[in-house]
């Protein structure tokens, strides 16, 4: 039966039945004979085709949509999920990427200085992260946001931004960022904080460090040596707005060198020599300046840093040096830590650290502590005592340190810290 046909016997079918419901009233049967009249002229003048025409683009319509839906299944039949390094999902071509992750410390602190006691419970970091590829495997992007965070090392409060970025890999070794990023300076500060053989990063680390900062920055890595640098707002800066005193500093530049004899360059990314892992040397160079606006200076600082991983123990030292361009004045310290596995799970850690400048100023502290690892660093607890065998000159809050006026200060970290 045609579809014409088809259309006009369902049309009356279906107005005779309600007629008959109704007592076939004489109205409706004049609907009826007004519509077969008007399908008979129809499909008199056009010999049907206005429904032909009309069924073929809605075949057409449904076609579309059917190929559509098909491709937006198999696209999303060919996508994966899981965890790898953090909870990953990712387009079946690799193009599309997004890495999630997690870390969280608490730490439990005892102070005794020559005033009082001090001592209590802190969350120290609650971070959420988000990185992975977009457009293509050669464009990548990270970003980090402090929930809470108490005393920070790297000038962020809670509900702060850290990382925000994006990053272009060029394939030859090459890579330009551009965004919000941890500088590069000492090898020290280049650790995530979730991979460190200690509670934190060393007070001298942070008091001549460079932070974090806005801007562009750069990359080339090779066999044995890789640089990168930064041109940014300013040394040290977070999160700052632009307005009509921008920039806080006419200029300022970052940057850091590195050579490596032996190993390779991931077991660089976390402090510890595992058991089992290959013999690592790494050697390097970082400098970083800045031009003030309001003072005219170039305060500069220096640090020249050694790794060596023996595989199931290590040992890293650093030199720094700063001149601040005004006073004259050109502080310096060093810092040499080191740590040892008793056990595939369990390590003994030391850590010296002295602080001198030309005003007098002086910190030395000894650090030495113990690392169980339930997950290497996944999931660890480490227990640490420090002593002070000088008068801590100011506030070190981060690492639990208080401005004291006699030496002999001391202090216990307890540390759990969670990386996922």
């Amino acid at each position: 039966m045609s579809l014409t046909k088809t259309v006009g016997f369902f049309a009356v079918t279906t107005l005779a039945v309600g007629g008959a419901a109704f007592g076939q009233s004489n109205d409706m049967q004049a609907q009826i004979a007004d519509l077969q009249a008007q399908i008979a002229e129809l499909k008199g003048a056009q010999g049907g085709q206005w429904l032909t025409e009309q069924r073929a683009a809605e075949i057409r319509g449904i076609v579309t949509d059917v190929l559509a839906d098909a491709e937006t299944r198999s696209s999303l039949q060919g996508a994966t999920s899981g965890y790898n390094g953090g909870f990953m999902l990712a387009s079946s071509d690799g193009n599309f990427s997004m890495k999630i992750n997690v870390l969280q410390q608490m730490r439990w602190s005892f102070n005794d200085n020559d005033v009082d006691q001090a001592y209590g419970f802190e969350n120290k970091r609650t971070r959420l992260s988000f990185s992975g590829n977009m457009v293509d495997s050669s464009w990548s992007y990270k970003l980090g946001y402090y929930l809470g965070y108490s005393n920070s090392a790297e000038n962020f409060g809670s509900n702060e931004l850290a990382d925000a970025n994006v990053t272009k890999d060029f394939k030859n070794g090459f890579t330009v960022t551009v965004g919000q990023m941890k500088l590069p300076f000492s090898a020290e500060y280049g650790i995530d904080a979730g991979n460190l053989q200690f509670s934190d990063y060393s007070v001298v680390n942070t008091v001549f460090g460079t932070g974090y900062g806005q801007g562009l920055g750069f990359g080339y890595s090779a066999d044995q040596f890789r640089v990168m640098g930064a041109y940014v707002n300013s040394i040290n800066q977070v999160n700052q707005a632009w307005d009509s005193t921008s920039p806080s500093s006419d200029w300022a530049f970052a940057g850091r060198g590195e050579f490596k004899f032996s190993g390779d360059w991931a077991q660089f990314n976390d402090a510890q020599s595992w058991k089992g892992e290959g013999m690592g040397v790494m050697a390097g160079i970082g400098y970083a300046v800045s031009r003030d606006d309001a003072s005219d200076a170039t305060p500069s600082a220096l640090t020249l840093d050694v790794t060596v991983d023996f595989g199931g123990a290590n040992v890293n030292g650093a030199y720094y040096w700063a001149d601040d361009d005004v006073s004259g004045n050109n502080p310096s310290g060093f810092t040499l830590s080191g740590g040892v596995f008793l056990a595939d799970d369990f390590e003994l850690v030391a850590r010296y650290e002295s602080f001198d400048n030309d005003a007098g100023t002086e910190l030395s502290t000894f650090t030495v502590g113990g690392n169980w690892y339930l997950a290497k660093n996944s999931a660890k607890v480490g227990l640490e005592l420090g002593w002070a065998a000088d008068p801590i000159p100011f506030d070190v809050l981060y690492a639990n340190w208080v401005t004291s006026a006699d030496d002999g200060e001391w202090v216990v970290r307890g540390q759990m810290s969670f990386s996922f």
